[in-house]
């Protein structure tokens, strides 16, 4: 059984429905889908978990590749909600959401090994070549950040893809570090510069395994960053999944089309 994790609030249900989706395509193997979230109307009133409803709709979905696949929701409750109201991080330019998958450590019954996974992400091969990877002896499994890496330190990661050693991670107490940084030191990209401070062992992974840019034909991992165009003029691209025109127009990608037209028809039925 392959372990994925992703966290968020219900406005990222799109974007999970659609890395789901994609990663059924050409994973037969058993999927076990952990998803975070939390209720944080205090701060904003559009800070709605996820649902039950969309548990079970996204489990339907991995079923319909193998039957003993399944979605679990866990909704962190008081904990969450005050670490994130006394930290220096609670206002970036990312939501609270974020940090949930630093309380994956206290989740009971939490897999030693298991892939997080941020929700603006496509799957363009199968998965299963990714968690098969040994990560034994370090706590993450992660990929160098395109940018980051040039303009920050060259070792920096991105942390839209991680393969989480949970065994690990709780032996180093990695979270509780990273979570102490965020809490004390305000930072532009909070939780992921954090991480890439405190991971003392980590294993560097290539780029198909959290591709950044264009889409290769090797891509297993699709992530769909913000990207920086110097012409005709200096701008950035901050193109997601789901905005399919903008994948047409702007990437000229079609590779996920078969996706997307199921992806509509599901839409559609949904909201009937």
């Amino acid at each position: 059984m392959i372990n994925i994790l992703f966290g968020g609030n219900y406005k990222v249900f799109d974007g999970i429905l659609l890395c789901l989706m994609s990663m059924t395509k050409y994973c037969n193997q058993p999927l076990n889908i952990y998803i975070i979230s939390a209720e944080l109307t205090d701060l904003n009133p559009d800070y709605r978990p996820i649902t039950e409803e969309n548990r079970q709709f996204l489990e339907n979905i991995v079923k319909e590749k193998n039957k003993n696949s399944k979605v679990q929701l866990i909704l962190l409750g008081d904990e969450f909600k005050n670490w994130i109201k006394i930290s220096q991080n609670k206002s970036s330019i990312y939501t609270p959401y974020t940090f949930l998958r630093l309380f994956a450590d206290k989740i009971e019954g939490i897999p030693d090994k298991i892939i997080y996974l941020d929700t603006d992400i496509m799957i363009n091969g199968d998965i299963k070549e990714l968690f098969d990877i040994d990560v034994s002896d370090y706590e993450l499994g992660v990929v160098l950040d395109r940018y980051g890496h040039i303009f920050i330190r060259p070792k920096y990661f991105n942390a839209g893809m991680l393969v989480m050693n949970m065994r690990k991670i709780k032996e180093t107490n990695l979270f509780e570090r990273v979570k102490e940084m965020c809490q004390n030191k305000k930072m532009n990209f909070p939780d992921q510069s954090a991480l890439n401070k405190c991971t003392k062992k980590k294993l560097y992974l290539p780029r198909k395994f959290n591709e950044q840019g264009d889409l290769h034909d090797d891509t297993i991992v699709q992530h769909f960053s913000k990207r920086i165009k110097w012409l005709p003029y200096f701008h950035t691209q901050n193109v997601k999944p789901w905005q399919i025109d903008k994948v047409h127009n702007l990437y000229h990608w079609h590779q996920y089309d078969d996706i997307y037209e199921k992806y509509i028809e599901i839409k559609n039925l949904k909201n009937k």
